[in-house]
């Protein structure tokens, strides 16, 4: 649990953070070292543009997150450092930072002006604190490519009985280790060494989301929609089948819209299917 106090009594009230924040006794934590803005390739992204790079770690320091089992949400607190004795500047990036969602708690954070960082040309560095969650959501290693087909096989009869799968059970084992977690952006949720659900993401598109049927109606689905939104800021698609209303109810809960709707000739199925879009 974490509490935010965001105003101390007798302190002005900070604008977009909070003074304090109080983390359960027992509750897992992740210490990042400092985000930098450098893309995979080790090129630094931004040069001269504190704001941009100020993005550039943004997006590094979700993933870093993610990789942990956490995300933007469960930050309390963060370091950001400037490169700059202007506070216009400092400002401009702190800008950044409240629009990114990681100031959206409000976490606690201090703004630091400092004369230079590790990397040539480097103006802006955040490390952070993050609560990691009792149910872990990370990314997905060749271990987890039979516990999450099993997922995927029950997910889906307990959701679609109506709909035939077309494929066996050994096939979907199989396609799950060879292909979806070697291959794509695969995601579990892990609680107390088992796996509650896989996410698989493809480019732009959500490609998989499947939930142990026990897990459904406790917040999962949500952490993983998030999870997704997080990693693709940009926006979403997404097919469901017409008859999983219930499917439909959660993607327009979180702002997805049907753009398409077909007869299902296309999919394997060949089941009624609608497609959903999201932008920011």
């Amino acid at each position: 649990m974490i509490e935010r106090v965001v105003t101390a009594r007798g302190l002005f009230a900070p604008p977009a953070y909070s003074h304090v924040s109080v983390v359960e006794a027992g509750t897992r934590l992740a210490l990042l070292a400092g985000t930098v803005p450098l893309d995979a390739d080790g090129e630094l992204v931004g040069e001269g543009d504190p704001p941009a790079q100020a993005g550039q770690v943004i997006a590094n320091l979700r993933r870093q997150l993610a990789a942990v089992g956490s995300g933007l949400a469960d930050v309390v607190r963060t370091e950001v450092y400037v490169v700059s004795g202007e506070p216009s500047v400092l400002a401009r990036v702190w800008e950044v930072v409240a629009a990114s969602g990681l100031a959206a708690g409000p976490h606690s954070s201090t703004l630091i002006g400092v004369a230079c960082l590790g990397y040539p040309g480097q103006l802006v560095e955040i490390t952070a604190t993050a609560v990691v969650p009792e149910v872990v959501l990370r990314r997905a290693g060749e271990a987890d490519a039979g516990p999450a087909a099993e997922v995927y096989l029950r997910s889906y009869d307990a959701a679609l009985p109506t709909v035939r799968r077309a494929h066996t059970d050994d096939e979907v084992r199989g396609w799950f280790r060879r292909v979806v977690v070697p291959s794509l952006e695969t995601y579990v949720a892990v609680a107390g060494g088992e796996t509650a659900g896989v996410m698989v993401l493809e480019g732009a598109e959500l490609a998989q989301l499947y939930l142990a049927p026990e897990w459904r109606g406790r917040g999962l689905g949500d952490r993983f929609v998030a999870l997704a939104k997080e990693l693709r800021p940009e926006g979403l698609r997404l097919w469901t089948f017409q008859v999983n209303e219930r499917a439909a109810r959660f993607y327009e809960r979180h702002g997805f819209v049907a753009v398409e709707r077909t007869d299902g000739a296309a999919n394997e199925e060949r089941e009624p299917d609608v497609r959903y879009a999201w932008r920011p």
